[in-house]
């Protein structure tokens, strides 16, 4: 048996010899459940955790639902209520309360509120270990904000402390980390999500035999648990000529939309006489309750302002409430009829409380046409999700371009016939949109509609489920069991010779735990001793793939995982292979938690190598493949450019060189590199820098060695981030900052010192970014212009405070006007009020109010004079269009600015971004994160 888990941590200590409880746990967008089956007496059937929970500061009682909502408490409630000791456990974070309590407050203060952490988890465009919820909060500082992982494992850890006071006080071998728990996912969720929701429990103290199930199997399984549904599927069965059925699990929950094809059949050696496997699964797609919530927020957003402009942040997440209210009432079991009318109000942002105040209504039947018509229209079978730019971006979050669920049906089935479908989750609650959705399979089967498969509970369903697939798995034979494997394919990106870079297949979709596949038909060369880069993708669409097929990429079918960036070093008494290239093969391993390991096996030789994909620093438990810097092969053309850097930082003078000067270093690298430094590749770069941070402390030498010694680390450790290793070469570059310049006194060496430290910027975390910052203001003292490089610098610290940015942008537009050399301060103003930050996060965005401020102070100017022209760039970083709300300036401003930009003499690409929301390009990318490594990985013969 494993060890237990204490306080994030294993433990050795003792435990029971086998579990007595299976537990499942439905981690839900919009509501948990824990669900557990007595496994010494399984006949008592599967129930469902009441879990307590606090409704109030003063009371508290027991439910079987744990909405998904975590509350930063106020100062005074702190104060005043909420005892641990004498109510429920509210979770690992003092401070922070789940579940009805917090739920309640979305309405009153929404902007302390912290939901669909589920949606976050999932989100790969963000940092989900960073605290950033709840989202772009005015009333949470930054530092007191919590990680999607963080506010995923509140909600379990809630679960784990209040089993152990309820269930195990009397008994601690039915404490929680004893028990086989069972976590579920949604079947689209890819590694990634699968990994990180593996963190979240592992934080919340959860025992390392944790499993996880797809939603969809989960709901499969309870729905099998009632003895009376094995016969309908029998009676099913006989009634098919083929004596096989299609079954679709169709689950719509508060954030996902996730589909699941399964076959049953016939099988005399089963203990339920059917074998079921499951046939495929849906792509990841964010589409759920919360669409429902946003799109009527909309709706009801026109008619308080009658199509006129948007609400403020606070007053729209005081809208969003009240629209999850309405819909749920409307969707209730006790909906109201058509012609009702709801009132809806939100507080105005003027000083009078009753007159500035907004007030509409909206009927009954406009709410659920919105919902019906927006999301369950009707379609053909051959009608295919549409992908218009222009989905939901509220929250930042990758909702689903089209918001129509029967589009996405359509393109899953892809003409396939189904028997029957399974409904599950909140968003198909009611039964009049079950029955239109059953009507639309049958009109799409020629009117054969399929038989439904009715559900005890839509809500505890899935819990249910993986309690049961729990037991399952403690069974000898685990008849019961549904087959099916991996829901994805994974593939690997390869080099081929002539055919530039392809994929191979390396697991197939439908590959078992416990199994492993060696590409022994396949030979390839590992790039060794250098960084590169591992591409890994997956499809839920592809067919028939083989392990070991080469396949072309497209972006309809292959969705790619974070990218592994490392660099396999040999050990060092080995003998380096020609043009660094090592012959391995690929060996596959899916482990028991269904998560990807993959190996590369030298041949002939000792070495293997595990590629860990998706994994960070916060995720590994054990040290990753990532090693210390190494300097590129000491041969040729980079040896000799390292001996030119020792020849003057060395700790002795090089003899072979005694006419070199500091000045000549950069031609010098030129002339013995073969090209100009602009064509420089990346790992040049990166290779040069060892040598130079040796040499750090002799730029004393003269001034001419610190300005050359500034200028080449500067231009080879630029962005600071993006390539791998580059958290170790910054370390080492932060010590040359309390060791300060060597000629402290000179401009050209001040002017180089600022120069270093913008091009290394995206590389300094926030408080390194605050020092650099806080040492600055010394120079900007006394109302004299600033040199145009420390006003560079000034513009590049993205990361700082948002209080403090206002106060730097406020001078900056000071500056621009006041003194003579406008452009630097029109770049870093750029800069600063970006609506899309070159490398900072979503919570570095200063609000669009300080873009119209600065409109203000600068519009009555002459845009087209060459004094000017500056501001044309300025105000299209600051205007461009992102469709997020409380980031895009306000339709009027966009308006405004548009038309003196085009007065101005704008560029047509430079309006375009403006006005529409236009992705930020490849070359963008590239320019922000640098050179792409190179493909870790070259396919040889096979294939």
């Amino acid at each position: 048996m494993p060890p237990a888990a204490k306080n994030g941590k294993w433990s050795s200590m003792s435990v029971p010899s086998k579990p007595r409880y299976s537990i499942g746990i439905d981690l839900g967008t919009t509501n948990c459940v824990l669900a557990y089956l007595d496994q010494k007496e399984p006949r008592r059937g599967i129930r469902v955790f009441a879990l307590p929970q606090w409704e109030s500061a003063e009371s508290h009682g027991r439910f079987e639902l744990l909405p998904s909502f975590l509350c930063a408490l106020t100062a005074a409630e702190r104060e005043t209520g909420f005892d641990p000791a004498s109510g429920p456990h509210p979770g690992p974070f003092p401070g922070w309360i789940p579940g009805l309590f917090a739920r309640a407050q979305t309405a009153l203060r929404p902007g302390r509120v912290v939901s669909s952490a589920k949606s976050w988890l999932c989100h790969g465009d963000i940092d989900r270990d960073a605290p950033i919820l709840p989202w772009k909060s005015e009333e949470i500082p930054a530092e007191q904000r919590l990680s999607p992982i963080q506010v995923s494992s509140a909600y379990l850890a809630c679960f784990k402390e209040n089993w152990n006071r309820l269930m195990a006080a009397d008994d601690p071998r039915a404490a929680f980390e004893h028990q086989d728990v069972v976590i579920t996912v949604p079947a689209s969720f890819d590694e990634v999500a699968q990994r990180l929701t593996l963190e979240a429990a592992r934080l919340a103290g959860y025992p390392e035999s944790l499993r996880l199930i797809e939603e969809p199997q989960a709901a499969f399984y309870a729905w099998l648990d009632e003895g009376r549904n094995l016969t309908q599927l029998a009676e099913l069965l006989d009634r098919l000529p083929e004596k096989q059925a299609r079954v679709l699990v169709c689950d719509i929950g508060g954030g996902t939309t996730d589909l699941s094809l399964f076959e049953v059949r016939a099988a005399a050696d089963s203990p339920i006489g059917l074998a079921l496997t499951r046939l495929a699964v849906s792509d990841h797609i964010l589409l759920g309750g919360d669409n429902i919530d946003l799109t009527l927020a909309h709706l009801l957003e026109q008619k308080l302002l009658r199509g006129q402009g948007k609400l403020s942040g606070r007053q729209w997440n005081q809208l969003l409430a009240q629209a999850r209210d309405l819909k749920e009432r409307l969707l209730g079991d006790e909906a109201p009829e058509d012609g009702r009318e709801f009132p809806i109000t939100v507080a105005g942002s003027g000083s009078g409380l009753f007159g500035s105040t907004l007030s509409a209504k909206i009927s009954a039947r406009e709410v659920r046409d919105c919902i019906v018509e927006g999301f369950f229209p009707l379609c053909t079978a051959t009608d295919r999700p549409r992908k218009s730019s222009g989905g939901l971006r509220e929250w930042g979050l990758p909702f689903a371009a089209d918001s129509a669920v029967t589009r996405h049906l359509a393109a899953f089935l892809d003409g396939q016939r189904i028997d029957a479908v399974l409904y599950n989750g909140g968003s198909v609650t009611p039964e009049a949109l079950r029955a239109r959705l059953t009507d639309l399979f049958g009109a799409w089967q020629e009117g054969e509609r399929p038989t439904v498969l009715a559900s005890d509970s839509l809500a505890m369903a899935v819990a249910k489920g993986a309690a049961k697939y729990g037991f399952l798995l403690r069974q000898p034979k685990g008849g019961e069991r549904i087959a099916g494997g991996h829901a994805h394919a994974l593939y690997l990106e390869v080099k081929q010779k002539k055919k530039g870079h392809s994929l191979i297949c390396v697991l197939p979709r439908g590959m078992e735990a416990h199994e492993t596949i060696v590409l022994s038909e396949q030979a390839f060369d590992l790039l060794v001793n250098q960084p590169v880069r591992f591409q890994c993708y997956y499809s839920a669409r592809r067919r028939g793939d083989r392990p070991g097929d080469v396949v072309a990429w497209n972006e309809e079918e292959f969705h790619p995982l974070p990218p592994l960036q490392t660099a396999i070093h040999l050990p060092l008494d080995r003998p380096k292979p020609a043009n660094n290239r090592l012959r391995v093969n690929l060996e596959c391993t899916l482990n028991e938690l269904g998560l990807l390991q993959l190996h590369c096996l030298e041949e002939g030789g000792p070495g293997r190598w595990r590629l860990d994909f998706n994994l960070r620093k916060s995720l590994l438990e054990e040290a990753p493949l990532t090693l210390p810097a190494a300097p590129l092969a000491a041969e040729g053309k980079a040896a000799e450019a390292q001996r030119l850097i020792q020849a003057l930082y060395g700790k002795k003078l090089d003899p072979d060189f005694p006419e070199l000067k500091p000045n000549q270093l950069l031609r010098r690298l030129e002339e013995t590199l073969g090209s100009t430094r602009e064509n420089w590749d990346i790992l040049t770069l990166r290779g040069l820098w060892p040598t130079l941070a040796a040499g750090m402390t002799r730029r004393n030498r003269g001034l001419a060695h610190e300005l050359a010694w500034l200028q080449l680390a500067g231009y080879a450790l630029r962005p600071g981030y993006g390539v791998a290793l580059d958290e170790t070469r910054i370390e080492e570059a932060w010590r040359l900052f309390s060791l300060g310049l060597a000629f402290p006194d000179d401009k050209p060496a001040l002017d180089h010192w600022h120069i270093f430290w913008r091009r290394i910027t995206g590389g300094l975390n926030a408080q390194r970014q605050e020092k650099i910052y806080q040492k600055l203001q010394g120079q900007m003292q006394g109302g004299r212009e600033l040199p145009q490089e420390l006003v560079r610098l000034l513009g590049s610290l993205e990361r700082l405070p948002l209080t403090v940015k206002q106060s730097l942008v406020k001078k900056l537009l000071a500056g621009f006007t006041r003194f003579k050399h406008r452009e630097p301060y029109a770049w870093a103003l750029g800069r600063l009020l970006a609506r899309v930050p070159l490398y900072a996060g979503p919570d570095s965005i200063l609000p669009p109010s300080e873009v119209e401020k600065a409109y203000r102070e600068l519009a009555a100017l002459d845009w087209r004079q060459s004094d000017y022209s500056s501001l044309i760039p300025l105000f299209v970083q600051t205007a461009r269009r992102t469709d997020l709300r409380d980031v895009d300036i306000s339709p009027q401003l966009r308006e405004t600015l548009l038309a003196k930009l085009k007065e101005s003499g704008a560029r047509p690409e430079q309006l375009r971004v403006v006005r529409d929301c236009i992705p930020i390009e490849e070359a963008d990318r590239v320019a922000q994160f640098g050179e792409s490594l190179p493909v870790g990985l070259f396919l040889v013969t096979g294939g």
